[in-house]
């Protein structure tokens, strides 16, 4: 489980980084990234890190399909967690196309992702 310090969780959040961010797709996800100048006010509490959110439109499926990719997101954050640069708040949407696709390909997606947004630092 990614924990809650890790995780983006308001609209205020989401909305300046879709607004002041910069994007790039793949094949199953667009990836959002802001790059933080200097610790916001909802950053005060801790030091300037990276952090994640996620957005799975209902077009993907039902709930349980839009909520296991929700969790395959999850899942691939916390393990990479280590390996990405400090300081951005990231957004990881889902395409349509994701529906279905094994776990293995998703997570070679948003790698791909997270080092065209030079965000990657691991081998």
């Amino acid at each position: 489980m990614l924990a809650r310090r890790y995780r983006l969780r308001r609209n205020k959040d989401f909305q300046s980084v879709y607004q002041r961010g910069k994007s790039y797709g793949g094949k199953f996800v667009v990836l959002y990234r802001l790059q933080h100048r200097s610790p916001s006010p909802s950053l005060s509490k801790m030091k300037l890190s990276r952090r994640f959110g996620f957005s799975v439109s209902s077009k993907v499926g039902k709930a349980t399909v839009r909520n296991k990719i929700k969790r395959i997101f999850r899942e691939i954050c916390r393990r990479h967690k280590t390996q990405l640069l400090d300081g951005s708040d990231i957004i990881l949407i889902a395409r349509s196309k994701i529906k279905g696709i094994p776990f293995r390909l998703v997570e070679e997606d948003v790698i791909k992702l997270f080092k065209r947004a030079k965000l990657w630092t691991g081998g």
